[in-house]
């Protein structure tokens, strides 16, 4: 016969697995960390884009395009069973939006910055639309403004792109003095 319940459950332990892993860091080479660092960056891009920032790695242009159109993805990114909820919002990403369009203006690619703007309105005035409060709205708001204060200053095509811009606002708000004062020329 088998007794059930005799013997005493595992003890948790309360130790911290940091120690253990700067310990064993510390018995690596310097090639051998960089090597584990490069492995663990490719593996997660959250990791990547961290090493980027408190590195401060200057990106080339088509990089920085790749990386702003991959932030916008990511900000206007949710799912479409929870419309009209509260749903997660990537506010890094918006972060990350509107420093790599500030860069591209910085930059004098405001082709480029164009464009993506014209993306993030596409997508982020649908993820207003769907959202129950639109609170991504101001985030959006403050991603496009360097680009609509560059695309004022540089004079050009201003009233098309404003035009486009409008039109791809699916809610009818976002930007929409700045914009209607770039279509009128003011």
């Amino acid at each position: 016969m088998v007794r059930k319940g005799t013997k005493k459950p595992r003890k948790l332990t309360k130790s911290d697995r940091y120690p253990l892993i700067e310990k064993a860091l510390c018995k690596q080479t310097k090639a051998d960390l960089l090597q584990i660092i490069l492995r663990i960056a490719r593996d997660h891009s959250v990791v990547a884009r961290e090493l980027e920032r408190q590195l401060a790695v200057e990106k080339p242009v088509d990089l920085l395009v790749a990386d702003v159109s991959s932030a916008i993805d990511r900000a206007t990114d949710f799912d479409e069973r929870m419309m009209n909820d509260n749903f997660d919002v990537d506010w890094q990403a918006y972060e990350d939006v509107h420093v790599g369009l500030t860069q591209l203006v910085g930059l004098g690619h405001l082709e480029d910055a164009k464009s993506l703007a014209l993306k993030l309105m596409k997508d982020g005035s649908y993820q207003v639309e769907c959202s129950d409060e639109g609170l991504m709205t101001d985030d959006i708001s403050d991603c496009l403004r360097p680009v609509i204060r560059a695309v004022e200053a540089g004079g050009g095509e201003a009233v098309k792109w404003a035009n486009d811009m409008q039109i791809a606002d699916r809610v009818g708000f976002i930007c929409d003095k700045e914009l209607a004062e770039l279509r009128n020329g003011s």
